[in-house]
């Protein structure tokens, strides 16, 4: 199980490598990682804010993230539709890279 300095360090060095092809503008990680609550059995939840979304993007996102992290990601793209209560927790307990 990795501790939250090594998934912050993971992902600020994918924003670094993949970020201007992707466009990504934010990303980070909320949910059991973020509050230090996680397990064994935790997924890794990790938002990302893009400059503009083409098909398939998320899809190949969540697979270079669960390569690169060695776990199951929940990857939720930041957006004015999302869910409020999703958005508050993302607000809450999220730790930007």
């Amino acid at each position: 199980m990795k501790s939250v300095a090594e998934y912050k360090e993971i992902l600020s060095k994918f924003k670094k490598e993949f970020g201007p092809q992707f466009g990504i503008k934010e990303l980070g990680i909320f949910g059991s990682v973020a509050r230090g609550e996680h397990t064994e059995e935790s997924d890794l939840d990790i938002f990302v804010s893009l400059e503009k979304v083409e098909p398939f993007i998320i899809f190949d996102l969540k697979e270079l993230l669960e390569a690169l992290c060695k776990c199951k990601v929940d990857l939720v793209r930041l957006r004015d539709s999302l869910r409020p209560a999703l958005k508050n927790n993302i607000l809450k307990d999220g730790i930007y890279v």
